[in-house]
């Protein structure tokens, strides 16, 4: 609820401050005392339009802020957005608008956005004016109204689970085919390339495997003669090394019984001629088995692989890795049809589960409509529109898309007269009459739907006597449930009020101010007599306005009970 709304340089107002309560707060005073101050202070704080021409004459700036008590639920949005005020259950909004165009929007401090400000705002106060009850023409806020008067909460989360999976589910297709049709673009392309990569089919290694078998051709030659050459020296009938050494062994062992330093280097000999002769055995084995490649065939297929290289603009020892990604690149193209199809009965059974219940919520919506039109119509037909009529028009669109809210549209029609057809709010509802309506439709809904704050501006034009004691108890009675904040001039309305407040405006010389304070009670049976009695206060229209308190209050303790027995 709204606890405390403070404004510098707004109108004719040079520094003021209100302290609101629970229940209902009437401002009142004379034509021109500034009571539409309140309204234009918190509707900068709300992230209303920031016209210079608020501005008190001869300032440069103004600045409005209020502060409000909130629930957990903006608590945890607070903290989401890193906003949290030091005692986290207060939040303040405040605005600074300049004349050159310099204007500045706060959250507990922080500076913020209009944007920010509006969506924080949205839940915390519901104005309804001569010109502000833009939300009750809006299709979405109807819908939503309907919704909440008629109890739909589970029924309208399991249709925005449903749309919610359906729209993933359709993104997912769309991106399938989308990847379909980029893919038959290149489809042929891919298999051309895949049919010039398979002609070679390298797989990792295979290029450096190549290119070694052919430097090997190219020196076999080389390679076979010497190993020939080796062999020879180990293996020929003459000049034989290891048959040398053996003899030259022999002599050595021989003559180490004169020298028994021989008999060392005979071991020598020995360990040499076992290396030696593990030398002749590998060399005959090499022998076998070598084999000699043509450096033709092997060149021929080193030219395919740099050809190739240099067409896809990748090294050769990557051609295997191009290779596989073009197969793969492939088959998951040739893969998309059957998950294509795949995708489409999936997004077919959630639609057609969201058609259903999209069709239980419209069939609901259509009786709470019905109940709400009637209940309306009945509170406004007592609040000075006697023929007056209200009516929710509801129709589905079977030829859209699925959306987040379902298939209904909705229309909020209303004629005050008799024998006038209905028409929109828009067109058929006179700014009075539209806050009338206002007051009834949250008179009706407030236990369902509203913000915590509701404020009302002059609600009660054009209307008097009996009525204006009506509007005076629905006003009550909505207070037992929200904060009402209204501006009147009727004392019938006025008195029904928890807390009054009056708008004064005073002459300093040349300059003009103008203030809002709280009343007490003799202060209110002041106020209410100016109000029955025009400017002329007399002990008759005191003793009027004492009356007027004393019904209003037994009225209001009526009101109370009753709604501690709903209760």
């Amino acid at each position: 609820m709204l606890l405390e709304l403070s404004a510098q340089n707004i109108a004719l107002c040079d520094k003021s401050q209100i302290d609101f309560t629970r229940g209902l707060s009437c401002i009142t005073g004379e034509t021109g005392a500034g009571k539409s101050l309140t309204l234009d202070a918190l509707s900068l704080t709300l992230g209303g339009r920031a016209d210079p021409s608020l501005i008190k004459d001869g300032q440069d700036k103004a600045e409005a802020a209020a502060l409000f008590s909130i629930n957990d639920e903006m608590k945890q949005r607070l903290k989401e957005l890193d906003l949290s005020a030091e005692n986290e259950d207060e939040l303040i909004l405040r605005r600074v608008i300049s004349r050159d165009g310099r204007n500045k929007a706060y959250v507990n401090g922080h500076l913020s956005t209009i944007t920010m400000l509006k969506e924080l705002a949205a839940a915390l106060v519901s104005i309804h004016g001569q010109h502000a009850s833009y939300k009750l023409l809006q299709s979405s806020y109807q819908l939503s109204l309907i919704d909440s008067y008629g109890g739909h909460t589970a029924l309208l989360e399991k249709l925005r689970s449903q749309y919610l999976v359906y729209q993933k589910l359709r993104t997912n297709l769309n991106e399938l085919s989308e990847a379909q049709k980029a893919g038959a673009l290149r489809y042929k392309t891919l298999r051309y390339e895949k049919e010039l990569l398979s002609k070679l089919n390298l797989k990792q290694g295979d290029y450096e495997a190549l290119v070694e078998r052919f430097d090997k051709s190219m020196h076999a030659q080389k390679l076979m003669d010497s190993v020939a050459l080796a062999q020879a020296c180990l293996d020929s009938d003459e000049h034989n090394v290891i048959e040398i050494l053996s003899q030259r062994m022999s002599d050595l062992e021989k003559c180490a019984q004169y020298d028994a330093r021989l008999k060392d280097i005979a071991a020598i000999f020995a360990e040499a001629l076992q290396s030696l002769e593990s030398a002749r055995q590998e060399l005959a084995a090499l022998n076998d088995s070598l084999t000699v490649e043509d450096p033709t065939e092997l060149n021929e297929r080193l030219s395919q692989c740099h050809d190739l290289a240099r067409r896809f603009g990748v090294e050769p020892r990557e051609l295997y890795a191009l290779q596989e990604r073009v197969e793969n690149e492939l088959s998951e193209f040739l893969s998309l049809r059957e998950r294509i199809e795949a995708a489409a009965a999936e997004v077919k059974a959630v639609r057609a589960e969201y058609e259903k219940t999209a069709l239980e919520l419209s069939k609901v919506r259509q009786e709470a409509a019905g109940k709400l039109s009637s209940e309306v119509t009945r509170l406004i037909q007592s609040l000075a529109m006697p023929d007056g009529r209200f009516e929710i028009k509801l129709w589905s669109e079977e030829g859209v898309k699925p959306r987040l809210q379902g298939r209904d549209e909705t229309a909020f029609l209303f004629s005050a007269n008799l024998g006038h057809e209905l028409k929109d709010l828009a067109s058929a509802a006179s700014g009075g009459e539209l806050s009338r309506l206002a007051l009834a439709l949250e008179a009706v809904t407030a236990s369902a739907k509203s913000t915590p704050t509701i404020i009302f501006d002059e609600v009660d034009t054009g209307i008097s006597g009996r009525t204006a004691s009506a509007v005076g108890q629905l006003l009550q009675r909505l207070s037992q449930r929200v904060q009402v904040i209204t501006v009147t001039h009727l004392p019938q309305v006025a008195a029904c009020a928890d807390t009054q407040y009056l708008a004064q405006k005073s002459v300093k010389g040349s300059e003009v101010t103008s203030t809002i304070c709280r009343l007490d009670r003799e202060g209110r049976i002041e106020e209410l007599s100016r109000m029955m009695g025009g400017a002329v206060v007399t002990d008759a229209t005191r003793e009027g306005a004492r009356m007027l308190l004393e019904q209003s209050a037994a009225a209001a303790s009526d009101v109370s009970s009753d709604a501690a027995e709903s209760a």
